[in-house]
């Protein structure tokens, strides 16, 4: 089976803005000092994963 890295990632990413904008909507208050360091973290995170699974098994 054969996985579709783009799609995935391009879901992981939409589903972290998404996340967000929930957040918002409930708490009314995001602390930027928080995000400042979560948000490369998820990048980085979404990065590995993606290259995971992207390389092909031999």
């Amino acid at each position: 089976m054969k996985r579709d890295v783009v799609s995935l990632i391009a879901g992981l990413l939409l589903s972290t803005i998404a996340v967000f904008a929930l957040w918002t909507a409930i708490a009314g208050k995001i602390e930027w000092g928080v995000l400042r360091v979560a948000g490369p973290l998820t990048l980085v995170v979404v990065g590995v994963l993606g290259l995971a699974l992207s390389r092909g098994r031999e």
